[in-house]
Order: C-alpha cells, then sequence, then structure tokens
C-alpha cells in the first residue's frame, strides 16, 4: 500500500522538480550550472531508490554508479574523467546484466563481446600511439551502451522508458565523445559544421542526458505506473 501511494505522488512531484532543475541547466552558467546539474541526477537516484521495487535493484545500482560519475565529471574541477568513465561503465555494465536476466539472449552476449573487441581494435588503429586509458575505457562504455540500446528495444513492449532513455544517451554521450576527439584526438577543426554543433553555445549535451536519466528511473516504477 505505501509503494503504490509512492508511485502515485511521487512522479508528478519529481517531474516538476527536474523541469525545473531542467531550465536553470539549459540556461544557467558557472556554480549555478554545476550544483543544478548534480541535483538532477542525485534526484534520479532517489526516486529510483524510493519507487522502485526488487526486480529494479540493478537500475538502482547503475543510477548510483551515474551519481557516482557525475560527481568526478560535473562537481570536481578539472573534472577527472577517468574516473567518471570508469563509472559510467560500470553502470552500462548493471544495466547489460539486467538486459540479459530479462532475455535470456545468449547470442547478443557475444555480439556484445565482439563489438567490444571490435571497438578497441578500430580506437587502437585510428589513434595508434595517442590511445589512451580514457580512450580505451569509453570506447569499451559507448560499444556496451548500443548494445544495451538494441537489446533494450527487443523487450521493447515490457519496457517503453528504459530503450528510449539508453538512446537519448548515447546522443549525450556522441556529443561529449565529439567533444573530447575534438581537444586531440581527432582533427576536427574549428571552422568545420560538425565542431559547430558540438561547441554550440547551447548545453547539447545534457538537452539529451537529463531526460535520459529521468526516462530511466521511470522505468523502475511498476509498468501500470509508467
Amino acid at each position: 500500500m505505501i509503494k503504490d501511494r509512492k508511485a502515485a505522488f511521487l512522479p508528478p512531484i519529481f517531474l516538476l522538480s527536474e523541469g525545473i532543475l531542467y531550465y536553470f541547466i539549459l540556461t544557467a552558467s558557472g556554480r549555478v550550472l554545476m550544483y543544478t546539474s548534480f541535483l538532477s541526477v542525485v534526484l534520479c537516484f532517489a526516486f529510483a531508490l524510493l519507487c522502485s521495487d526488487k526486480s529494479s535493484i540493478l537500475t538502482v545500482f547503475a543510477l548510483a554508479c551515474t551519481v557516482g560519475a557525475d560527481f568526478f565529471l560535473v562537481l570536481q574541477t578539472p573534472a577527472e574523467r577517468i574516473w567518471g568513465m570508469v563509472f559510467f561503465l560500470v553502470a552500462q555494465t548493471l544495466y547489460a546484466v539486467k538486459l540479459h536476466l530479462c532475455t535470456g539472449n545468449k547470442p547478443i552476449l557475444f555480439v556484445r563481446i565482439l563489438l567490444t573487441v571490435l571497438a578497441e581494435a578500430v580506437a587502437l588503429i585510428v589513434l595508434g600511439s595517442r590511445l589512451d586509458a580514457l580512450a580505451a575505457i569509453s570506447m569499451c562504455y559507448y560499444a556496451n551502451l548500443l548494445i544495451n540500446i538494441i537489446e533494450g528495444f527487443t523487450v521493447f513492449s515490457k519496457n517503453r522508458l528504459f530503450p528510449i532513455g539508453l538512446l537519448l544517451f548515447i546522443l549525450c554521450d556522441t556529443v561529449i565523445g565529439l567533444q573530447v576527439a575534438a581537444s586531440g584526438y581527432l582533427p576536427i577543426g574549428p571552422n568545420s559544421l560538425l565542431h559547430k554543433i558540438i561547441f554550440m553555445d547551447f548545453n547539447l549535451s545534457w538537452f539529451f542526458y537529463l531526460p535520459s536519466q529521468v526516462l530511466i528511473s521511470m522505468s523502475t516504477l511498476p509498468r501500470s505506473n509508467q
């Protein structure tokens, strides 16, 4: 009964709170941007923790890892990117376990391993001696996020919010990945259209990122409440 009541009144409060924070994230700068960004992710974790049941425990732990990642990437100056990506990789690993337990799809497990190895091989070929720990972890993370999206959509009828959240997640990470790549990994010139898009005067990464975390946290609700 208590869980049902939480599922009834917490989502509107959660969405309103995140909507307010989203406004500041897209319009503010400096410390206001820093603290509202981190708070929005903490709220996603807190919401899932309060409203989920045992079936969503892996998602809750993954959201906790996301909080850890953003602690290093958002609150730390300068950002500790390697630690941030380690936490994000753990989060995607937990999502992978969750999806595998749901689907029992052994062939896609093989595809996951193959794509991860392929991603690392491509990174080594493209970057050569410039391949470092951050790039290696990021490629492993990105490959597993991509497979999670594919596997998530195979069970779309069971949970619509989760794969859509992951899809927005990869859009955010694509923007950030290209920004990092432009800083020394790949020749993305300042006059190119791609450079102008990824460095536009608008918080494009968080435009995708916060909705992704909101949807993933909402996916922990019982299906009748989603």
